[in-house]
């Protein structure tokens, strides 16, 4: 019997509503899994939301009290979206993103939101969520877009592009959906461009591509309803169009290269700043470590 112990769904705080939709997010996850939930805030995150009268109480006694009171909300928001739940807070001096990939490989998940402070924090957000997600040892999840059921049909979306990670992503899309009772949307867009075959050629060849990096699955999880699609143009823009109407996204990132942002690649970094749900990003760090969403 294995006596493993179960690997917690963390998530990332820093008091403004966006890491509170993340919250909300991995609670229920957490739920799902029956893994704990582990509460994270970094002293070294943005400032700007700190009440002046906790400045009173000095540099770091301010800091401590406003941390607590982040954690009582955070823990109250995964109360109310998994009340069953084990919950776990660890407060740091430190920058949210060595952090986050420091515990990162005790997690099942790493969760954050989006900031919508403004265009500068924004900014500021995004670039440490790509750092985040380029290293992190775990898959990471983005938490965009509005979390109500009203706006989905309950559908998980996996682009699927041949590559091994890009198995690991449909591993982690169709558990998910399996998990949510979900319907799986595979997603394979072709580039065509000079010397490219015939639009039937190609989509042949897509559909081929899915069948075969489905057929286990569809095996498995007989039950779960499986649609595949091949599209042409730029798969980035179709991923997007589609989040509009899913309730997660799962991609593969297949960057290149020593910086965070040539790591991740075009699609996985237009999907974190624009897709309208949550996505999940898994890249070379958390396949190495262990099979994605376990």
């Amino acid at each position: 019997m294995s006596t493993e112990i179960p690997r917690p769904v963390m998530v990332g705080v820093d008091g403004t509503q966006g890491s509170l939709d993340a919250v909300a997010w991995a609670a229920n996850a957490a739920g799902l899994r029956k893994v704990p939930l582990r509460v994270v805030h970094a002293f070294a995150w943005p400032l700007l939301h700190i009440p002046a009268a906790m400045w009173q109480l000095g540099p770091e006694g301010g800091l401590r009290a406003h941390a607590d009171s982040l954690m009582e909300e955070a823990v109250r928001t995964a109360r109310d979206a998994a009340p069953d739940i084990e919950i776990a807070t660890t407060v740091e001096t430190d920058f949210p993103s060595p952090l986050l990939v420091d515990l990162s490989s005790d997690a099942t998940y790493v969760v954050v939101g989006t900031a919508g402070r403004g265009s500068v924090a924004d900014a500021l957000a995004g670039s440490l969520t790509i750092e985040l997600s380029a290293r992190s040892q775990a898959p990471v999840v983005v938490v965009r877009g509005t979390l109500s059921p009203e706006r989905t049909d309950n559908l998980v979306v996996v682009g699927v592009d041949g590559s091994p990670l890009g198995a690991v992503a449909v591993e982690a899309a169709v558990e998910e959906a399996a998990r949510r009772h979900a319907r799986l949307l595979a997603v394979h867009v072709v580039r065509q461009g000079r010397g490219a075959r015939s639009g039937a050629a190609d989509t042949a060849a897509g559909l081929r591509l899915l069948e075969e990096s489905l057929a286990g699955w569809r095996h498995k999880y007989p039950d779960l309803p499986i649609e595949e699609r091949v599209l042409m143009g730029h798969a980035a823009g179709h991923l997007i169009e589609l989040s509009a109407s899913a309730s997660l996204i799962v991609v593969g990132a297949r960057g290149r290269g020593g910086f965070a942002g040539m790591l991740l690649g075009s699609v996985s970094q237009a999907l974190l700043h624009q897709a309208q749900c949550p996505v999940v990003v898994l890249t070379r760090e958390c396949r190495a470590s262990r099979p994605a969403a376990a």
